[in-house]
Parts: structure tokens; sequence; C-alpha cells
């Protein structure tokens, strides 16, 4: 019998497991597809929320540690394991949208109260120096060059190999469906297969996570459908990662581009749709016009775990003993994964947190008022 059980095995779940492990903990992951096979592997991978600015502090307090975090963690992985996650500093360059309430000034605020190296740039031929292929619609912006990507694929893979070569368990294709509880206390779960018992059980399912009897009325986290394509190019054809009005290009080491992502709030629906690939190809090349000359390769779709305030859920249950909550990272998961797979550690083992917890709780507010969604795109 397992110490704890840790129900979802994409990057959020796998990270978490992984320390628990470190840690000394009996841990049993469960996934029900394979491993990282939900919006883990579907992302585009920058260590940085899009628009930072615009997140609460709960969020970039996450972000901050994990950009520490990875570097070191991929080593690890690499040593582990012997693959490289492709973890490269690409930098971004964000248009400024003042329309959607980028104020120069608390931009600027914001990255010095983070100790964000940033600079804003409204000349084309200095813009034209970070990334040469840019297009007339560049025109201004913030340029963060410290800023980091890895590659969704290979980290979920490098990931996968470290639990084999650790020896820490995990099944896949293995849904659980229910979270048993007897007298207000975690038992243990039930699968298609068998019931497994443990004192402890993280909730790691992603947009999942509230489809359990024991989440539906207190985890507000919902599917949120995102699209990309990728384009066939050569390496270093284009340098940086470059983001406007919520779209976005991603260089890869071996010459992919990715071209990203739409918002689509329609439930457990991953097709593909011939609206984003236009949507999707018409601002890359907005971005970017020589995308307009390259082949694209691939279009898929995610289901990111949507709560509107990208504020997630890291914490135990209120009412419920031994189970915990790590879900609703929505467009940041590796992002924050990191930094909070340490955090529901410090909670799970009940040690004193290496920060303040409460926003994170089922009590507080990880919705805004209204539908704002694209308050943080």
């Amino acid at each position: 019998m397992p110490d704890c059980i840790v129900v979802g095995g994409g990057v959020i779940g796998l990270m978490t497991a992984r320390q628990l492990y470190l840690q000394g903990v009996d841990v049993l992951l469960l996934e029900k597809g394979p491993l990282g096979g939900e919006s883990s592997w579907a992302g585009g991978g920058i260590v940085s929320p899009l628009y930072p600015w615009r997140y609460a502090d709960s969020v970039n307090v996450l972000a901050e540690r994990s950009k520490k975090i990875y570097p070191d963690l991929v080593e690890k992985l690499l040593q582990e394991t012997g693959l490289d996650c492709e973890l490269i500093t690409s930098g971004l360059f964000t248009v400024i949208d003042e329309s959607l309430g980028d104020n120069p000034q608390q931009i600027a605020d914001w990255g010095k109260a983070w100790s964000v190296d940033m600079h804003f740039i409204n000349d084309a031929g200095a813009i034209r120096e970070i990334e040469k292929t840019v297009g007339d619609a560049v025109d201004k912006g913030v340029w963060m060059p410290d800023i980091m990507q890895i590659r969704n694929p290979k980290f979920v893979k490098a990931l996968k190999a470290s639990f084999d070569q650790l020896s820490i368990p995990y099944r896949e294709h293995c849904a659980v469906e229910e979270i048993l509880v007897e007298n207000n206390k975690v038992t243990g779960v039930r699968t298609q297969q068998e019931t497994l018992l443990a004192d402890k059980v993280i909730i790691a399912s992603g947009a999942w996570s509230a489809q359990f009897s024991v989440t539906q009325a207190s985890v507000d986290v919902v599917p949120v459908k995102g699209q990309m394509i990728m384009y066939k190019g050569e390496p270093d054809l284009v340098k940086r990662i470059v983001l406007s009005q919520g779209h976005y290009i991603i260089p890869r080491k071996d010459g992919h581009i990715l071209a990203g992502s739409t918002l689509e709030k329609i439930g457990f629906d991953k097709t593909i749709s011939e609206e984003a690939h236009e949507e999707l190809h018409r601002a890359a090349v907005e971005l970017v016009p020589l995308l307009d000359n390259l082949p694209i390769e691939r279009q898929w779709a995610g289901l990111r775990p949507g709560t509107e305030k990208g504020i997630p859920y890291i914490c135990q249950h209120d009412d419920i003993a031994g189970l915990y909550i790590h879900a609703g990272h929505f467009r940041n998961g590796i992002v924050l994964g990191a930094a909070s797979a340490e955090l529901i550690t410090d909670i799970v083992l009940d040690r004193k947190p290496w920060c303040d917890i409460e926003p994170y709780s089922l009590s507080a507010q990880h919705y805004l008022d209204g539908n704002n969604w694209m308050v943080i795109i």
C-alpha cells in the first residue's frame, strides 16, 4: 500500500510524484492514458506567463521560482536519462497592447518589483536587431532576453524515463473512477480494474480535476481548448519568441516553428478546425511574414485546466483529510509546475511551505467577476 496516490500523469502529476519520491514518500502515480498525453505535450513550453504583469503575485511567485529550478532540473534529468529537454534561452519580445491595459509604467514597475531584465523598444531597427524576421506589426514592445523555453514532448519523455530509472511506480491507462472517502478521510481510489488503498491522494488531473464527486462542488477547473500549428523551417531561421495580441511564435532548436494559440471554452473537445488553422496562420504571418512561404507540418489541440485568474489550486481539501488538489494551472503548467510541485510537497509532508499558500486554497478566489478570460491571454 503506497503512502500517497497521485491521480494524473501530466507534467504536474509527474513532477509532484517525483518530488515526493525524492523526499522519501512511497508514491504511486495513476494516469488514464499515456503519461503526458494531454495538454502537457501540446503546449508551447515558454518558461514565463504571457503578459506576466497581468497576473496576480501568486502566479508570478511560482513562475519566478520555477525559472530558477528548471536549469538544474533538466540537467539532473539529462544525467539520469541521457535525454535533452532542449531548455534554451530564446528571449521574448512582446508587442504592447495599451487597449488591453498594458501601461508602460505599470509594466516597468512590475519588472522592477520582480527583478526581471526587460527593455522597452519602439524603434524598428532596434527590434530587428533582436529578431530580423518580424513584420511591420511588431513596432513597439517589451524585450525580455532571459526568457527560456523547453520542448514539452521531450520534457515529458525525460520525466517518464526518470520514473523508470528511479523505479518510481506508475500505471498508464489506469483511469480513476472514484476517490474513496470514509468518515471524511481519504482511504484510496477505485479504478476500472481494482481498489487501491492509500492514506493520501493528490488530484493532479488537469482539465479533468473537477470531474470527481469529491471535487465537483469545490474545484472550479474547466477545459479550455488551445490549438496550435507547426511550420517546417531551418535552425536559426527565427531565433526569438514573439508575442502579440495573444498569438505567439516559438522557434525550436531543430528549425520547427510553433504558432499558437486559440482559447476555446467548448468542453472536452480536442478536434482541430480549419478556422483555427486560418486564424493561427494569419496571425503568425503578421508577426513573421516569411512563415507564409513555409509548409505547415502539423496542427493539434490540447485541453488546458482553466481558471480565469490562472491561479492554480495547491492545497489540502477543506473537508476531507488526506485529499489534496494540485490543478488549474491553465496556460502555465510548465511555467509554474516545478515550483508548485515543491509547494504541494511541503503541504503533503506538513512542512513549513516556501511561500504563502492561502492564494491557492479552495476558499481563495480563482475566478474573476464576470467573463474575463481575455484579461490574461
